[in-house]
């Protein structure tokens, strides 16, 4: 039986998880711009992640309890993600 989900749940969840993609892709570029010495991009890719990662917490904050949870692994691997990011830009 399939569960029927409002439209509004839906793209709120697609939101977040959107949301993830932007933000594991902006850590990446951290990676890369450090990797060729630029660090003021690496640096601006780094805020532009933490930024994302807010932007996550507070949609997860807006939807149900079953749904964030659904999320949790892939909050505790961006927060690593990040993290890891910092220390290669300190």
């Amino acid at each position: 039986m399939s569960h029927w989900e409002p439209a509004s749940e839906r793209i709120s969840k697609e939101l977040i998880e959107a949301d993830f993609e932007i933000a594991f892709s902006l850590v990446d570029m951290v990676h890369d711009e450090t990797e060729e010495g630029d660090l003021a991009s690496a640096t601006r890719a780094l805020h532009d992640a933490d930024d994302v990662f807010l932007d996550i917490e507070r949609r997860l904050r807006l939807i149900k309890s079953l749904d964030q949870e659904s999320f949790d692994p892939l909050v505790g691997e961006l927060r690593r993600a990040i993290a890891l990011a910092k220390s290669r830009v300190a």
